[in-house]
């Protein structure tokens, strides 16, 4: 894995303004991602500035970066791994290209030589890269099918930055910190910024399975539209009838190869292993797979009544895997203050503190990490879309007759649970999604944005009550499908690139670990795919195949067992602040251009129920004081 930044004048006759010394210290906020190498190279007109960090894992000596490919014409800066390049680079051989590493960049390289933009379709990997071609004057800009690395890119005043971080974009003092209202109200919403939003104004990130030209020729101060190169199989594939043995057989198959592909390395390679489903399936195949004893590595916090520990020995000593487990104390709230500067925007997913202390972990003796995220999303392992296919009835009755009954029922009855029943009768597909997933409702949103917020959320399009689900529109492009195939989608679309694929991407790049997902190679998820929901999701029971596939190795007990899940003590971390140390985060120090100090007391400090905002308020008060952005 790696770090980049290009930096590209849009204006022709105009070269970029920043010496070298400068581009370099903008490239070094990157060094966490590239520890072990770094590289630049500007065009002769100056108009033009690809610079790299390297973190070396295959073919050690070659493979530097930025790499050229014959005759200098092109040239790429590129972060991740590309599983099936040994394909591809015999394919290329047989059409006569020679090559000069043994490195998975070179074959990036030739395969654009040989097919053009187009190359991104054969790649199956985890990616982002910027490639100059200077026949064509085009930065080529591109990001993995399933989005695991991340891309963001902006312009401003003639000139235009793509990078791996935003950190190392916004570090150009000529870049202004000015946030936008819309991202922030998205965040607010979600607990992160989905792409195609950034927190900064005048940003963007490509959202997975995009690419984007840029053409250099023609001066231009409007951002190029991306274009979709991959479509997500979920909502498109009709699956065939098949057997139940049949499908499970080949589930096995494709996951195995995905491990196969995904444990090539030149480095030292592990596994997290938390003892749940889907990282015990994959330690299996790893170990399985590998000729020696493998590293796995688990975190614990002190007091956890459903700590998985014990489940996670059980594997490893099925499987002879060297396992370390930590235990750290119940006390990691000043994680937040160290991990606001590594997510480059607000980011209020609390799993992100634990991924951050076992990616610290594991880098004591690994280089590359496999982790089992995908999983869920793949195999229908969220409860809530068991909910969603009971409700399907629902929609059978026009929705304005749903809500004609509803509305007398929701205010007659009391209970909180028969009220919220209720509301889900009165809504959409598209909206009981919202309903489950959303982090905070609009309207208690509302009350805690200060005017000026307020007032930047009225310029754009649909302000701060329609605009956060807008963006999603429930099975846009997968119209008559499965109600739970259009869920699915839309995690894979946006919760997993932007939430559980950014948590895992920096928290393990911040210590130069590189982390990989063999849940989500394109082979694995197409046949994950065509799985009938029915077994997907069996009896309620979720990920059924993978529980099948499980309990073959590790016993039916270890697969039936109650589900316990990942805890983060939230409100332990949270309780152990004083509640003038809570004023004083939530109220000063910036956050109060966007929040109303005397509504977040009203609303969130004096009242139990908006207590359950005060994580991500928190995430975006230690965000502010890190990034100190202007309103």
């Amino acid at each position: 894995m790696c770090g980049f930044l290009a930096i590209a004048s849009t204006r022709p006759g105009r070269p970029l303004p920043h010496e070298m010394g400068e581009l370099l210290r903008l490239r070094d906020t990157l060094v966490h991602r590239g520890p072990d190498a770094g590289g630049a190279w500007r065009s002769d007109d100056g108009r033009l500035a690809l610079l790299h960090r390297r973190l070396k894992v295959i073919d050690l000596e070659g493979g530097a970066q930025p790499m050229a490919g014959r005759g200098g014409a092109v040239r790429v800066v590129y972060n991740g791994e590309i599983y099936n390049y040994r394909e591809l680079r015999k394919e290329l051989e047989y059409r006569g290209r020679r090559f000069e590493t043994r490195s998975d960049t070179e074959v990036l390289v030739a395969a654009y030589e040989a097919w053009g933009p187009r190359c991104v379709e054969r790649f199956n990997g985890i990616f982002s890269f910027a490639l100059w071609d200077e026949e064509a004057g085009t930065l080529l800009l591109a990001r993995d099918p399933l989005g695991v690395k991340p891309l963001y890119y902006g312009a401003w005043d003639g000139r235009f930055y793509a990078a791996s971080e935003a950190k190392a974009i916004v570090e150009d003092p000529r870049v202004p910190r000015e946030v936008d209202p819309e991202a922030l109200d998205l965040f607010f919403h979600e607990s992160y910024v989905p792409a195609p939003w950034a927190a900064w104004k005048g940003m963007r990130k490509l959202r997975a399975g995009e690419r984007l030209v840029l053409d250099l020729r023609n001066p231009t101060d409007d951002l190029p539209q991306p274009e979709r190169y991959y479509e997500l199989p979920f909502g498109r594939v009709d699956a065939p009838p098949a057997r139940e043995e049949e499908v499970l057989e080949g589930l096995d198959e494709s996951l195995a190869r995905a491990v196969r592909r995904q444990a090539v390395s030149d480095v030292p390679l592990g596994a997290f292993l938390s003892g749940g489903v889907d990282s015990s399936l994959l330690v299996g195949y790893l170990a399985e797979h590998s000729d020696h004893p493998i590293h796995t590595f688990s975190v614990s916090f002190e007091g956890d009544p459903n700590d998985e520990a014990p489940w996670a020995e059980r594997v490893s000593e099925r499987y002879g895997t060297e396992h370390h487990r930590l235990v750290v104390g119940a006390d990691r709230l000043e994680d937040l203050e160290r991990l606001a500067w590594s997510y480059d925007e607000p980011f209020a997913d609390p799993a992100a503190v634990p991924t951050a202390i076992v990616s610290a972990y594991a880098r004591e003796r690994v280089t590359v990490a496999l982790s089992g995220d995908g999983g869920d999303e793949t195999h229908a392992g969220y409860p809530r879309y068991r909910r969603m296919e009971l409700q399907r009835w629902m929609d059978h009755i026009p929705l304005g007759v749903r809500r004609v009954l509803g509305k007398p029922g929701a205010r007659a009855f009391p209970s909180y649970r028969r009220r919220g029943a209720l509301d889900q009768l009165m809504r959409g597909p598209a909206d009981r999604y919202d309903a489950m997933t959303r982090q905070i409702a609009p309207h208690h949103r509302r009350r805690i944005y200060s005017p000026g917020f307020l007032e930047g959320l009225r310029d754009v399009a649909q302000g701060p009550v329609e605009g956060a689900r807008a963006w999603r529109r429930f099975g846009e492009g997968a119209p008559g499908r499965p109600v739970v195939d259009q869920a699915q989608r839309l995690d894979l679309l946006s919760y997993l690139p932007e939430q559980l694929m950014t948590k895992l991407d920096r928290a393990s790049m911040r210590v130069s670990l590189e982390g990989r997902v063999p849940f989500l190679d394109l082979d694995a998820v197409a046949f994950a795919a065509t799985i009938p929901f029915h077994l997907r999701m069996r009896r309620g029971t979720p990920k059924y195949l993978l529980r099948r596939l499980l309990a073959r190795r590790m016993g039916p007990d270890f697969v039936n067992r109650r589900k316990q899940g990942f805890t983060v003590p939230r409100s332990r971390w949270i309780g152990a602040l004083s509640p003038s140390a809570l004023d004083e985060v939530l109220t000063t120090g910036g956050v109060e251009r966007w929040l109303e100090p005397e509504a977040v007391r009203r609303h969130v400090l004096e009242d139990p129920k908006g207590r359950g905002y005060l994580w991500p308020l928190l995430v975006f008060a230690h965000w502010v004081r890190a990034y100190q952005p202007t309103g």
